[in-house]
């Protein structure tokens, strides 16, 4: 993809046990795309939660506890995820909002450093920024575009989708071809680099407990976890108050000090 052309580009999606996750669990993860150096990458992987696969979730996804037997946990399959995700322009449907967050949290139960990918690129959000008609899921998304998507939740196909969606959603479109990734991250209200290198997570401490939580860039207090992730904490005052108010909250994974200097610049804005 010449957009992105000096990157590592993958698609990227999971599948979960559920929704939470702060109690649910990744058993498949799919990379798909190109190397730097244009070589391929294609790797699906399934993962053995841990915990039970509810049959409704396998009802979506089609994997059951019988098929990720002997698999490995995620702390066996962490190193190549890591490796993969470092460096790399990630692009997925909803990834910041779902795949991310379950990204966060594994690494976080294992206790291993959060990878740091150049950027997060959500074609959700992008297709909400462009204000495309109709549904927005990814299936609805792909029957607009002609994308074929036969084996929709499975990681490989969804990930496969989503590169070729974001190419569908910006091909003839001038100005984000010639801003490429930085007219994508404008557009969508993001910074271009919502990542901070994150120290050894602590087996049991939530992501965010340090201050690495939220970036300071340029008196901007940015948030760098969860589905803003990226987004500036005035952004997100503005268009979801009660989110807002709850990293505020002693219950947010924002620790103490930041929240505190969080409070100062909302002071000096006033």
């Amino acid at each position: 993809m010449s957009l992105f052309d000096g990157h590592k580009v993958l698609g990227f999606d999971t599948e979960t046990t559920g929704l939470n996750p702060r109690k649910d669990r990744i058993v498949q993860y799919a990379f798909i795309g190109r190397e730097v150096d244009g070589s391929s990458v294609c790797q699906t992987e399934l993962i053995d939660p841990g915990i039970r696969i509810p049959e409704e979730s396998t009802r979506v996804h089609g994997i059951s506890n019988e098929d990720v037997i002997g698999c490995g946990s995620f702390g066996e399959h962490a190193q190549d995820i890591a490796e993969l995700i470092d460096g790399a322009i990630i692009i997925g449907h909803n990834v910041n909002g779902f795949d991310w967050r379950f990204i966060e949290f594994e690494f976080m139960r294992i206790g291993e450093s959060l990878p740091t990918p150049y950027a997060l690129v959500d074609t959700l959000e992008l297709a909400r920024a462009l204000k495309i008609p109709g549904r927005h899921t990814l299936g609805h998304l792909c029957k607009r575009y002609g994308i074929g998507l036969d084996r929709a939740h499975s990681a490989d196909a969804d990930a496969a989708a989503a590169l070729v969606l974001l190419w569908k959603m910006v091909e003839g479109n001038q100005s984000i071809l010639e801003g490429g990734l930085r007219g994508i991250q404008e557009l969508c209200g993001r910074k271009r680099r919502p990542f901070a290198k994150n120290k050894q997570v602590k087996e049991g401490v939530f992501p965010g407990n340090t201050d690495e939580s939220v970036i300071f860039d340029d008196g901007e207090c940015v948030i760098a976890f969860g589905k803003y992730s990226g987004k500036s904490f005035s952004f997100i005052d503005s268009c979801d108050p009660r989110y807002a108010k709850w990293l505020m909250s002693e219950s947010s994974p924002i620790g103490k000090s930041a929240r505190d200097r969080i409070a100062e610049y909302r002071i000096k804005q006033e």
